[in-house]
């Protein structure tokens, strides 16, 4: 029972033994054929490579020889073009000038094309020819002759929608181009209208597209003082310049000049009118001098010294009707300059707190709390000046009003005392 097993194992292997022979046949048959195709492959390989090494040794000696013909040439351009460099470095820089001169001109909208052979020249790594060089002076002459000229002319310009239809422009020279809309300015990126220049500027220029010869007014800085003319702000715009503050100023002011016109007519009016009463023998209670006069003729026994103070008393309740609203004027011009101040404090310190926040490279981050510090204190100086006029002026016509009532009490005062002196004479004489 023990060598069942053993006896069972020799014959299984016995009846094996032929197939895995002939796998391992098979296979080592397979072995041959994938190494026959390697060694082709590599010998292939092998020629490949004999052939590049031989192609990249002849390229390097071509470029060696390239490189030494390279120089050569260098050499005979050095000593062909001595002294010409220099002129080529002026030509190349005298296109660079020009070209920033010649795009801003307004001949540069009826001509658009003429730039690209100045931009050519301008490149450093070409050699202008004769005909480049005669290129540059042949331009500027050109720009000369036409800034003497006015003609008209069909271009592309863009709408307020930003969609470029066909206009008639009006060329002056090289200085402006108009349309029959407003004024357009030429730029690197086409033509642009310029928006927001004054009424009088746009009117000489419609009325030219009417009829030739009215007078314009044109820009010898090919649109820069019009571009500044436009970016001009408004009333208004100067107005909210000036903030809060501002409009605080400019309360105080139309509140200070109402009182100023409303005091200046009624003082003119009881003027006028005491005046008339002092010409006048009828006693009328509608004036100042009237009313006092009338406190004579009510005491008419009453003692010199008795009667100087009821027409003193008289005087002074006269006085504050007529000094009403002048304190309220000097007031509010001595306020509307401290306002003012207190507006620039207020601008430079948001001027300054800009600073601190973004630094001082965009200008205009800083440019409104500047133009609050000077708006302010313009519209307090503005505010101040007419209403520190105004008030001399009230005070000058309440000083006329006072001298003529006290010159007046005075006359009066001087009559009663001529004749109780008389009375007093009269009694003398007779004791």
């Amino acid at each position: 029972m023990r060598a069942l097993p053993l006896i069972l194992a020799l014959a299984f292997s016995a009846q094996a033994a032929p197939q895995f022979t002939a796998e391992e046949q098979a296979r080592e048959q397979t072995a041959s054929s994938e190494l026959a195709t390697l060694r082709a492959q590599l010998s292939q390989a092998k020629a490949n490579l004999a052939q590049v090494q031989a192609q990249s040794k002849a390229l390097a000696e071509r470029f060696g020889a390239n490189e030494k013909q390279l120089a050569e040439l260098n050499k005979e351009w050095q000593s062909a073009s001595t002294g010409m460099d220099e002129l080529f470095a002026v030509s190349r820089q005298g296109a660079k000038e020009a070209m920033s001169l010649l795009e801003g001109s307004a001949i540069q909208a009826q001509y658009p094309e003429r730039l690209a052979p100045l931009d050519r020249l301008s490149d450093e790594k070409s050699v202008p020819d004769r005909q480049a060089l005669a290129l540059l002076p042949e331009l500027l002459l050109g720009e000369m002759r036409a800034s003497a000229q006015i003609t008209r002319f069909q271009a592309q310009v863009p709408g307020g929608d930003g969609i470029a239809t066909p206009h008639t422009l009006t060329r002056f020279g090289s200085f402006t181009l108009a349309t029959e809309q407003g004024l357009v300015q030429p730029t690197p990126q086409g033509l642009q209208p310029i928006a927001n220049l004054p009424s009088d500027v746009m009117g000489s220029y419609r009325d030219y597209q009417g009829s030739e010869g009215e007078a314009v007014a044109i820009d010898p800085s090919h649109g820069s003082v019009l571009g500044m003319l436009a970016e001009l702000p408004t009333f208004t715009q100067r107005l909210q310049q000036g903030g809060t503050v501002g409009y605080i100023i400019l309360t105080l002011a139309l509140l200070g000049m109402g009182i100023a016109a409303v005091r200046l007519v009624l003082l003119s009016r009881e003027l006028n009118a005491v005046r008339r009463q002092v010409n006048d023998a009828t006693l009328r209670e509608s004036n100042a001098l009237g009313r006092v006069l009338a406190v004579e003729r009510q005491y008419p026994h009453l003692p010199m010294e008795t009667l100087e103070l009821r027409l003193d008393e008289a005087i002074l309740q006269e006085t504050p009707r007529l000094e009403r609203g002048i304190g309220m004027v000097k007031v509010i011009a001595a306020v509307a300059p401290m306002l003012g101040l207190l507006g620039t404090v207020t601008g430079m310190i948001g001027t300054f707190q800009s600073i601190t926040q973004f630094g001082t490279g965009d200008p205009k981050i800083m440019a409104g709390g500047i133009s609050m510090a000077l708006v302010t204190t313009v519209q307090g100086l503005v505010a101040a000046i007419p209403l520190i006029l105004a008030h001399s002026l009230l005070q000058s016509r309440f000083s006329e009003l006072s001298n003529l009532l006290e010159q007046q009490v005075a006359g009066i005062l001087a009559e009663r005392a001529e004749a109780d002196g008389q009375v007093k004479t009269k009694a003398e004489r007779v004791a």
